[in-house]
């Protein structure tokens, strides 16, 4: 365990992903995270509108009502359809960048959201000093934010990452069949934590 006594700057704690209260942020770092007496600045960044409201009245939450990406624009967020022969399960939006693509086959659930460019924003708020702890549970962006926070040398600035890497597994859902959701396989995952560790980053597997 860090000793966080040896910190000089703020304590942060960032959510991607954070859903409603209770999903992590509640039941998991205030209750569980061992914080050492130290009072964390905590960020809530979700761009499902369905869970905003929740934050208004939680004091020292900042909710930050974004898709967590790389670019400042606006994004197509969603779910992909379960096709299974010839039926469709609609899933309702959430969770997930999807693309133009989306939008057109007419197929997925989507919405349009506001996204921004996380690493930047971490590269702004935070410095050297302070400690920061992410969770990532972004439904398979997780790949592209991991990659650009390495490219631009950014995850040195995270000290403890908490990140579901969500793999192509099959999943027992609707017609009884088992069902692929996922394009990045388990073996990737497993590598990606592998990276991360050899270049010094304290990961552990979210779930």
């Amino acid at each position: 365990m860090i000793d966080l006594n040896r910190k000089k700057g703020r304590f942060i704690y960032i959510d991607l992903g954070a859903r409603e209260y209770d999903s992590s942020i509640g039941s998991w770092f205030v209750k569980q995270y061992p914080k050492q007496n130290k009072e964390f600045e905590i960020y809530a960044v979700e761009a499902d509108k369905a869970f905003h409201k929740q934050y208004e009245s939680r004091k020292g939450i900042t909710l930050l009502p974004f898709a967590a990406w790389i670019k400042n624009e606006t994004v197509v967020f969603g779910s992909k359809p379960i096709v299974v022969k010839d039926k469709v399960w609609r899933m309702r939006p959430f969770g997930r960048i999807e693309g133009q693509k989306a939008q057109d086959d007419e197929l997925a659930a989507v919405t349009k959201v506001e996204a921004f460019d996380f690493v930047d924003w971490l590269e702004r708020m935070v410095g050297p000093d302070d400690f920061v702890v992410v969770k990532m549970d972004v439904e398979g962006t997780e790949i592209v934010l991991i990659d650009e926070l390495v490219r631009r040398g950014t995850i040195c600035l995270i000290d403890e990452l908490f990140m579901e890497c969500h793999f192509d597994r099959y999943v027992k859902c609707c017609s009884g069949e088992r069902i692929n959701r996922f394009n990045y396989s388990y073996n990737q995952c497993y590598s990606l934590f592998d990276d991360l560790r050899n270049m010094g980053c304290v990961v552990h597997q979210w779930w």
